[in-house]
């Protein structure tokens, strides 16, 4: 159980450095090995940590005002490995209104020197439900 508690911390401060578009956060969360992939909805993946930060780089100068709320979390954990799904609900305040959209999350973290290290992100578009708010 402790394993998963410590995977629920890693991927609330995943969020925590979206959120806040905070990419100095951003870069402790990820591992640094190459191994590492990261899959943006209709993106292509990026492989290596300097893509996959240069990516978030990108989004944080790009994203305005967004916010970012977690739902449906699950957590499964190893004596290594965690890995994390939930629903993604992303907010954007844009010139004509708020913009939502839902997002189905995959987080996959590693133990590195005693630290929970995010080795995967993906996420995908969920269509909106007929006669939802969400687009």
């Amino acid at each position: 159980m402790k394993n998963e508690e410590l995977a629920m911390t890693a991927n609330e401060s995943f969020y925590k450095a979206f959120n806040a578009r905070d990419l100095v956060a951003m870069k402790e969360i990820w591992s640094s090995h190459e191994s590492v992939t990261c899959v943006h909805p209709g993106w292509n993946p990026l492989n290596g940590f300097e893509p996959i930060i240069e990516s978030w780089q990108g989004i944080f100068k790009n994203s305005g005002n967004m916010d970012i709320q977690i739902s449906d979390v699950k957590v499964v954990s190893s004596e290594e490995l965690a890995w994390i799904s939930c629903i993604e609900k992303l907010y954007t305040i844009a010139t004509h209104g708020v913009l939502a959209s839902k997002v189905f999350s995959t987080n996959l973290f590693r133990q590195d020197e005693g630290t929970w290290k995010m080795i995967m992100h993906h996420a995908s578009s969920v269509p909106s439900e007929p006669g939802s708010d969400e687009g």
